[in-house]
């Protein structure tokens, strides 16, 4: 005897016909990994930046330039009191023309046979040791005088008009506010796909603002507790909004099929 079940032999016949319909709904692509993005902290630095420290001991007599304030390259921006250097210069190069007058006068007498030769030759070292003693006072007076090595801005002022500081100390921190660069610390791992020239974006918090990042270099050494390497990326500052010190979430998208 022989049972049939009409149900289920056409439910079977059906799905035989929607199988190859179910087979074409299927995208090429859908087994590919999704690009996911990576987010990590980043921070706005100054690619130059210095302290100028004084050259000398002395008191200040002109502090041109305050906390915020821009500066041109070459710009004076601290002035020592130097009456003494300036005096003793001044001396220096009198007893410099001094040592030159007299050795003219006696090569004159050398040619009628006044003097020796040796007296030529003492004349000669004299002059020499005058013109060192003038060299040594001239730059002894250019550290009366600090300028700016390049354009920028200034980041901290460590003295105050009229104070008497000693060589050595502190004075001012600048940097160059239109070169600027970002700094983040990222996975080791990305390494397998992060190189210089990858473009990303970060959004500054101070701001708000997106800004375009180009990856410019790599740090030399992989941190091996963390795991973790620096990298380093330009970032353009058309608007002067962009300050050193500032930061933000850069999101960097990997390229397809690469591991997180």
């Amino acid at each position: 005897m022989v049972i049939r079940f009409p149900l289920l032999s056409a439910a079977a016949g059906l799905l035989a016909l929607a199988a190859p319909c179910l087979a074409q709904t299927v995208p090429p692509d859908a087994g590919a990994p999704p690009v996911v993005e990576r987010e990590i902290r980043a921070q706005v630095t100054a690619r130059t930046t210095t302290v100028l420290a004084s050259g000398m001991a002395g008191r200040i007599v002109e502090l041109a330039v305050q906390d915020g304030e821009t500066f041109r390259k070459g710009e004076v921006l601290v002035r020592f009191d130097c009456a003494v250097q300036e005096s003793q210069l001044a001396r220096a190069n009198a007893v410099l023309e001094k040592a030159r007058r007299l050795l003219e006068v006696n090569e004159k007498l050398r040619q009628l046979g006044s003097i020796s030769a040796k007296e030529i030759s003492v004349g000669h070292a004299e002059v020499a040791e005058a013109g060192a003693e003038v060299g040594m006072m001239k730059a002894m007076v250019s550290r009366c005088t600090v300028a700016a090595p390049f354009s920028g801005r200034v980041a901290g002022v460590s003295v105050r008009q009229y104070q008497f500081i000693g060589e050595g100390q502190p004075l001012l921190d600048i940097l160059d506010d239109k070169e600027l660069e970002l700094e983040a610390i990222v996975p080791s791992r990305w390494l397998a796909w992060l190189k210089v020239g990858t473009r990303f974006q970060v959004v500054v918090d101070e701001n708000g603002r997106s800004y375009e990042g180009e990856v410019s270099r790599l740090s030399g050494r992989v941190d091996p507790v963390s795991q973790s390497i620096k990298l380093y990326a330009r970032i353009r500052n058309p608007d002067d909004r962009l300050l050193a010190g500032m930061s933000g979430r850069a999101i960097i998208t990997p390229p397809a099929g690469s591991q997180p």
